[in-house]
């Protein structure tokens, strides 16, 4: 559910308040938080009431005046306000995605299912999907609508099967039954299921602006963020009780190295296979059949004892904070017992989940998830296609332009930044120093090449970095990790201690630095871009090559937090391209190719303005010298 930044402030405060009043008077809160609950469904229901004796009540008021030709009419049109009534209240949830397991392949998988479920007095489950994702859940999905009768489903990752041993799987699927538990946390089980409901109502209502009955709308506006915040606290508290039903059913050590595995995993697959398999985008017009495949093969054989270590450093140095109800990794290790050292990492797995339970069928299975996984992807492994095209092709013209005249540094440092994505580290670390040779403060070069320093474990990179820091506060994030795992593999504890203490103590700044950025209304306040002429004529000379464009917006917004770090608005006004049919660019592809072709380091958002957004035109619009392209 989208929140506005003084909602997510507002919900920050909220959540602590309610965290210290919980200590102070946890039946107190528990009967306050089922309280809200019943309300959301007293609301729904006495509107239910409502609508349906008015409805009845203009029945009778006809019939009262004896107009008998009217009766059948009157009979039909009941009926049909009685439906649209009904209607405001069944809605329809899609069910989740996924191939769907039966018994008689696996069998088991669902004894042991069957076996937790009995244990933990869950309901049973109606599906097992088995999908792409390094995760497992379960999802209720109301037949009903808001009034409920649950179809079951449990979701199973292929992946996650094969980053973990049986007895950690067991652990995993553990936790995620213990959130349907039946036995001693049947109350905050209930609060976390009504909740889904709840959070999923308000926003269907919230995506809705045309047709939605307004006292349903009104209240769930008040009422999804603040039972969202209210119940937050016992949200969490139940990801706690979610893990010791794990702990009871599969032991300490398999629930915590579960925990382990998957953060060590989780990073491979973000910061390595998925960026190198989407790089292949740029060649190949359709997704890869071995996708998933591969996948399974690099969790098994391709994490280095290295890169785990520094991974599991980095995932034990994050805090709990309110942007989930997920408590942080060492909260949750530490809640059940368990001591970790990120030099000390689990045994290797000999035989893993998805190997024991799907013997000679796991090749057969990866097929079929990669199947799934191609279709999904399809449009997203189009749209990265166009993309790297356009970027070899600005690639291409950079290098030509270099050798011929002179870039600006902007161009330059395009120039560096494309050829690291195209071409590697080695070839760009030259183009990054020549960048900082012409402007030596440059913040997004100074942190290029400190990090391929330091992945080089070269110590010059620290200087970089802290330079970078220096010229972009927001940086003390991505830096400071890169700093940490630095200082941690070379044995200076202290000094990544210092790292992250100085992480941890902007990390709140950030997080609302990024909640500022990342919203841009006609009620903000903008600036002129104070540019100077030359870097002007060029992104004027860029956008010329780009037929869609009519015209061409460019102002600062005025932010609160860290405002030393520019934030540039592009507003842009589409024009009719004659004859482009099939080759049509629908707004995000237009965005997407403005933001590859565009040779500006600043941050700054694209945006094509249209009807609804009128009063954000017109605000940038009036701002000076704003207008810096027309065709």
């Amino acid at each position: 559910m989208t929140m506005t930044i003084e909602q997510l402030e507002q919900f920050d405060s909220l959540v602590q308040r309610i965290e210290r009043y919980a200590r102070q008077k946890p039946a107190y809160y528990r009967f306050r938080v089922g309280l809200l609950a019943a309300l959301g469904y007293a609301y729904v229901g006495f509107v239910f009431l409502l609508l349906c004796a008015i409805v009845w009540a203009l029945r009778l008021a006809v019939l009262h005046l004896n107009a008998e030709y009217l009766i059948d009419r009157l009979n039909w049109i009941t009926f049909l306000l009685a439906l649209g009534v009904a209607k405001l209240f069944f809605f329809n949830f899609p069910r989740p995605k996924g191939l769907e397991l039966n018994r008689q392949e696996v069998p088991e998988l669902f004894d042991i299912i069957d076996e937790m479920t009995a244990a933990l007095s869950a309901p049973k489950f109606h599906h097992i999907l088995l999908t792409d994702d390094l995760n497992a859940g379960v999802f209720q999905r109301p037949r009903f609508g808001f009034f409920g009768w649950q179809e079951n489903y449990l979701i199973l990752g292929l992946p996650l099967m094969q980053a973990l041993s049986p007895g950690q799987f067991r652990a995993v699927v553990a936790h995620e039954l213990g959130h349907l538990s039946g036995n001693d946390h049947r109350f905050s089980g209930w609060i976390y299921r009504i909740r889904k409901i709840l959070f999923d109502v308000a926003e269907k209502f919230q995506k809705e602006e045309r047709g939605v009955f307004f006292p349903f709308k009104w209240f769930f506006s008040w009422y999804g963020p603040f039972f969202n915040a209210y119940s937050f606290v016992l949200a969490r508290a139940h990801e706690y009780e979610a893990d010791r039903c794990a702990v009871d059913l599969a032991g300490a050590n398999n629930k915590a190295e579960a925990l382990i595995q998957l953060e060590i995993s989780s990073a491979f697959l973000q910061k390595r296979f998925w960026p190198k398999l989407y790089k292949k985008a740029a060649s190949l017009q359709e997704p890869p059949e071995e996708a998933i495949a591969n996948l399974l093969s690099e969790l098994r054989t391709g994490i280095s004892p290295q890169d785990a270590s520094k991974w599991l450093a980095l995932g034990l140095a994050e805090k709990t904070d309110n942007d989930d109800t997920h408590p942080s990794l060492s909260d949750r290790l530490g809640a059940i017992g368990y001591q970790t050292n990120p030099e000390e990492l689990p045994a290797a797995i000999e035989e893993t989940a998805a190997m024991h339970f799907f013997g000679d069928k796991l090749e057969n299975f990866a097929a079929s998830v990669n199947l799934q996984w191609q279709k999904e992807i399809a449009k997203t492994w189009q749209k990265l296609h166009a993309q790297g095209e356009q970027q070899e092709r600005n690639l291409q013209v950079l290098e030509e332009k270099s050798q011929n005249s002179y870039l600006t540094v902007e161009q330059s440092w395009k120039l560096a930044y494309l050829t690291w994505k195209e071409k590697g580290k080695a070839a760009a670390t030259p183009l990054f120093q020549a960048v900082l040779d012409r402007e030596s403060h440059h913040p997004r070069a100074n942190y290029q090449l400190g990090q391929i320093l330091l992945e080089q474990k070269d110590s010059r990179g620290i200087g970089y970095l802290e330079t970078a820091i220096a010229q972009d506060p927001e940086m003390e994030i991505a830096a400071g990790k890169l700093l940490y795992s630095f200082h941690r593999q070379e044995g200076q504890l202290e000094k990544a201690e210092e790292y992250r203490e100085r992480s941890e103590a902007i990390y709140e700044d950030w997080k609302r630095s990024r909640r500022e950025r990342g919203s841009i209304s006609y009620l903000d306040r903008f600036l002129p871009h104070n540019l100077p002429a030359e870097e002007m004529e060029q992104i004027a000379e860029q956008l010329s090559h780009i037929p869609e464009i009519r015209e061409a917006y460019l102002v600062r917004k005025a932010v609160a937090v860290f405002p030393e770090k520019p934030l540039y608005v592009l507003g842009i006004i589409r024009r009719f391209v004659k004859g482009t049919g099939r080759n049509y660019k629908y707004d995000p592809d237009l965005i997407a190719q403005i933001e590859t072709e565009l040779n500006f380091s600043g941050e700054v958002v694209v945006l094509i303005f249209q009807q609804h957004t009128a009063k954000l035109k017109n605000a940038v619009r009036q701002v000076e010298s704003s207008l810096i392209y027309h065709c």
